[in-house]
C-alpha cells in the first residue's frame, strides 16, 4: 500500500492531467514532510478529493500580515483543497488559516466536494493584493487576512485564520442598504440556488460541524459568506 504522501501526490497529478486548472487558484503546494494528506472515497464527479496542508512564512503573506498582527506566520498552514466549480468542474485551490483548524477545514471542503456545492474560487487573498473588497467581488472563497472588521477597527476573525467567507457574490455581507460585494444585491433573495447558503443546508451543517458558526444567523446584520470559530 503506498503512504497517504503518495497517494496525495499522484491524485493531484491526476486531477491536473484532465484538465483542472491550477492557475485558477493558486499553485498546487509541494507536499513534503510538513503535510498532512486526506484522501477519501472518490466524490461524484469521478476525481479523488484531495488535501494538502501544508506550512507558510511571511514571505508566502506579502500583503495579508505584516508585523503586529495577532498570530504569527508560523501559526498559520495553507490548506489545498479540491472543490466543484460553478461548471461542474474539480478544481484545485488553496486556503490559509490557523493551523488549529486546518485539518477541520480539509474536512468541510470534502464534505462539499462530496455535496458537489460549487465553489467560484479558493486562492489566498495575496491573488488580489491583500483587497478583501477585490476578493469579494472576483467571488473568492478566502480565509486569513489581517484586516480591520468591516466597518470598524478592531481586528477581524480572518486576522486570527479562523474564519472563511465563502462565495462572496452569491452570499453577500447586508447590513441595511450596505451590501458587499455589490454584485450581491442580485442574491438578496435568499431562495436555494447554485452556490447560495441558506439556513440548515449542508454547508451549515459541514461548517457547523467542526465547531464553526455562520454569519447568516446574527440578527444586527447578515454576513451569508461568513464562518468564523469564536462566532464574530
Amino acid at each position: 500500500m503506498r503512504p497517504a504522501r503518495t497517494v496525495a501526490v499522484l491524485a493531484a497529478s491526476a486531477l491536473l492531467a484532465v484538465g483542472t486548472s491550477a492557475s485558477a487558484s493558486g499553485a498546487t503546494p509541494p507536499v513534503d514532510g510538513r503535510t498532512r494528506a486526506v484522501v477519501p472515497d472518490p466524490a461524484p464527479s469521478g476525481q479523488p478529493y484531495v488535501s494538502a496542508i501544508t506550512a507558510v512564512s511571511a514571505a508566502d503573506l506579502t500583503s495579508s500580515w505584516r508585523p503586529g498582527c495577532p498570530v504569527p506566520p508560523e501559526d498559520l498552514r495553507a490548506v489545498t483543497v479540491t472543490h466543484t466549480d460553478f461548471t461542474g468542474a474539480s478544481r484545485l485551490g488553496r486556503i490559509v488559516v490557523h493551523a488549529d483548524v486546518a485539518q477541520a477545514v480539509a474536512e468541510v471542503f470534502a464534505d462539499l466536494y462530496a455535496q458537489r456545492f460549487p465553489i467560484a474560487s479558493v486562492r489566498p487573498v495575496e491573488a488580489f493584493g491583500g483587497s478583501d473588497d477585490a476578493s469579494m467581488a472576483a467571488d473568492n472563497t478566502s480565509g486569513f487576512n489581517c484586516r480591520a472588521t468591516t466597518g470598524g477597527g478592531g481586528f477581524s476573525e480572518h486576522s486570527y485564520g479562523t474564519a472563511i467567507d465563502v462565495n462572496p457574490v452569491e452570499n453577500p455581507y447586508v447590513r441595511g442598504t450596505t451590501v458587499l460585494p455589490e454584485a450581491g444585491r442580485a442574491h438578496l433573495d435568499r431562495s436555494p440556488e447554485p452556490g447560495r447558503i441558506t439556513a440548515g443546508d449542508a454547508v451549515v451543517e459541514a461548517f457547523a460541524a467542526r465547531g464553526f458558526s455562520w454569519g447568516g444567523d446574527w440578527n444586527s446584520l447578515k454576513d451569508y459568506q461568513h464562518f468564523s470559530i469564536s462566532g464574530d
